[in-house]
């Protein structure tokens, strides 16, 4: 008898060894799904981060070639300003007024009041054409006007008009 209730737990042990065993290999191969869906995850995060920075380092890219542009077109303008301004401040500060840009749209207006904004000098010559720019030149270090601007128009004929 003693030998029979031996091998009845003995079976019972190989049983719930059994048991344990599927219940450990279940819970791997879960634990593999899970990981390996984490992994995709993980994967799909990545590559979804990778795009954005692609993205933003593009965006990056514009903006910085169009900062490049417009400190092009300041440089540009503020350099033909200053020569501009020592060609025509004798002879258009003199006469009161006017005298036609190099480019043929833009005119010198001098003699303009120091609290003049550009809008009010967009209204008075408003009348004589489409104003494409108006420019009021400060000085670089105090930021103040310095009493003169160019108007660019639209055409020539606003150009003889103003």
């Amino acid at each position: 008898e003693n030998l029979n209730q031996r091998n009845t737990i003995a079976n019972n042990n190989d049983t719930t060894m059994s048991a344990a065993e599927n219940t450990a290999a279940a819970s791997n191969d879960a634990a593999a799904a899970s990981a390996s869906k984490q992994e995709e995850e993980e994967e799909e995060d990545l590559e979804t981060l990778q795009a954005e920075i692609a993205r933003m380092e593009a965006e990056a890219a514009r903006i910085a070639q169009e900062t490049e542009n417009i400190e092009a077109t300041a440089a540009s303008g503020g350099s033909s300003g200053d020569k501009d301004s020592g060609a025509s401040a004798g002879g258009g500060a003199a006469s009161g007024g006017e005298g036609t840009g190099r480019d043929g749209f833009s005119i010198y207006v001098g003699q303009v009041d120091y609290s003049t904004q550009p809008e009010e000098l967009l209204a008075h010559f408003e009348p004589c054409g489409t104003v494409e720019r108006v420019t009021i030149v400060c000085d670089r270090v105090t930021g103040r006007p310095k009493g003169f601007a160019y108007l660019e128009f639209q055409t020539e004929a606003a150009v003889e008009n103003a």
